[in-house]
This record gives C-alpha cells, sequence and structure tokens, in this order.
C-alpha cells in the first residue's frame, strides 16, 4: 500500500472513531434501538403556572433503554413548527403558552434525527387534571349528616372548569370495601344513618374532564380525609337499627320479661 493510501486510511478510522465518541449512534445502535418496544402514553395539564400549559410523556415500559432518546412535538404550535421536551427522571416535560388547542400534534421519540415511532395527538383530548385538595366533613348533629366539601384549582382556570367529581369512601377496617359517588359540585351530604355508628372512615376525590370539547383522564386520588362518626343516632337507638330492626328488639324484650314472670 502506497504511503498516500496508508494516510488516507489512517484519516478514515481517526474519523469513524471520533464520531463514535462525540455520540452519534453507529449503524448497530440503530439496530438495537429499533429492536426495543418505545410505546408512550402522554397527558396535558391546562393552566398548571398562570398561562403555561404542561404536557407530559412517558415510556409505556419503564425498564425501556431512554439513553439519547428524545421526545418532540411538532403542529397545532404558535410561532414555532417543533419543541422539544425536556426529561426529568424518566419522564418527558414541556411547559409552554405555545400550545394551540386546535387540532393535532405529532409527537415522536428520536434518537438523533431518526424517528422510532410517532403518535398523532390533540392536546384537549388527553386533559388530566390537577388533583382536588383540602377535602373536609364536617357532622351536622341536626340534620343527622356529614356535609363534605373539597376544592380545585380548576374552579380558578379559564379552560377545564366543569369537571367531573369520583368521591370514593370506606370504613377503615374494611380495605377494599370502598363506595363511589359521582357529582359535578364540590359538595356533598352523607346520611348518617347510611354508616356505621363510633367508626373510622377515610374519603377521598379525583376528577375528570367534562365537557364535550375537553377530554381526557381521572386526575391523582386527593389527599385523604378521616373522620369518626358519633355513637348513636338519637337517645338510646344505634345507627345500625332501622324500624323494623327496633320493633324485633322491643318483642324480644317484652318476651323476655313473660318468661321472668
Amino acid at each position: 500500500m502506497t504511503p498516500l493510501g496508508i494516510a488516507l486510511g489512517m484519516v478514515f478510522y481517526l474519523l469513524q472513531a471520533v464520531s463514535g465518541e462525540s455520540g452519534y449512534a453507529e449503524n448497530g445502535d440503530f439496530d438495537d434501538a429499533e429492536m426495543d418496544d418505545y410505546s408512550f402514553s402522554c397527558y396535558s395539564q391546562l393552566e398548571v403556572d398562570g398561562s403555561q400549559h404542561l404536557l407530559t410523556c412517558a415510556f409505556d415500559d419503564p425498564d425501556v433503554n431512554s439513553t439519547n432518546m428524545e421526545f418532540e412535538i411538532c403542529g397545532a404550535l404558535l410561532e414555532v413548527d417543533c419543541l422539544s421536551f425536556n426529561k426529568l427522571q424518566g419522564m418527558y416535560l414541556i411547559k409552554t403558552k405555545k400550545f394551540l388547542l386546535i387540532g393535532d400534534s405529532k409527537i415522536c421519540v428520536k434518537l438523533g434525527r431518526k424517528s422510532m415511532t410517532c403518535k398523532k395527538m390533540n392536546i384537549v383530548k388527553i386533559v388530566k387534571p390537577e388533583a382536588p385538595f383540602d377535602i373536609r366533613v364536617v357532622y351536622r348533629k341536626g340534620a343527622n349528616d356529614f356535609e363534605v366539601t373539597f376544592n380545585t384549582s380548576h374552579l380558578q382556570k379559564k379552560y377545564v372548569k366543569e369537571l367531573m367529581h369520583e368521591v370514593a369512601y370506606r370504613q377503615e377496617k374494611n380495605e377494599n370495601d370502598w363506595m363511589h359517588m359521582n357529582l359535578s359540585s364540590t359538595k356533598l351530604m352523607l346520611l348518617q344513618r347510611k354508616l356505621q355508628p363510633n367508626a373510622m372512615y377515610e374519603i377521598k376525590v379525583r376528577s375528570i374532564p367534562n365537557t364535550n370539547y375537553f377530554e381526557g383522564f381521572w386526575s391523582e386520588w386527593s389527599p385523604s380525609f378521616h373522620f369518626r362518626t358519633p355513637e348513636t343516632n338519637g337517645p338510646g337507638e344505634n345507627l345500625s337499627y332501622g324500624p323494623v330492626s327496633l320493633i324485633i328488639r322491643r318483642l324480644w324484650n317484652n318476651c323476655a320479661r313473660n318468661q321472668k314472670k
């Protein structure tokens, strides 16, 4: 081999080495990446910080090798064609004012310049509300019920103001025996006669968009609130006794007295 050929060969070898060290994937790396499943899911939260919206995406498989993987959204944006996500502990996030909130966007997983997989999504159809908070339970002795109230940040928002709330409550000793109620307001009444006396209860709430335009997913559950029911429903009357039960008890007591005579 001539000196010129040797020199050209060395230059080619050095260029390959430098490109590999600078983070550009070789063909083998792309082949390995293509064998992985890069399916993902996203949700949006509108007006999380003033007029800024948040879009969060994550791989469906938490064990997928996401090294050097990036997310990008294109379309239905203001002033720009595409935006790149920021990576934070396995999640990919964008907080911006540039979502148009009309039409579909294309979200892609990218390795270098290559798109590994893409999805078409509409930001207003993947809304996940912020979790309700400040849940309270107040016993109203005169009404024989419990007034449940809670708060939601969506009452102060311009978008996604209408929500459906799911209230779940249970007696603490019954771990999986949850009772569920759906409502559109942030207040409800629990009748005292429907609950066990002198028992600890746990209650929590979550929300989902309730309009034709904004759709999406259930929020996270609110922090739980715990409360105890009174011992009785009235003088000498236990909460677990209905009218039929009281009649049976009175007949039983009369029979017992007659037998003693």
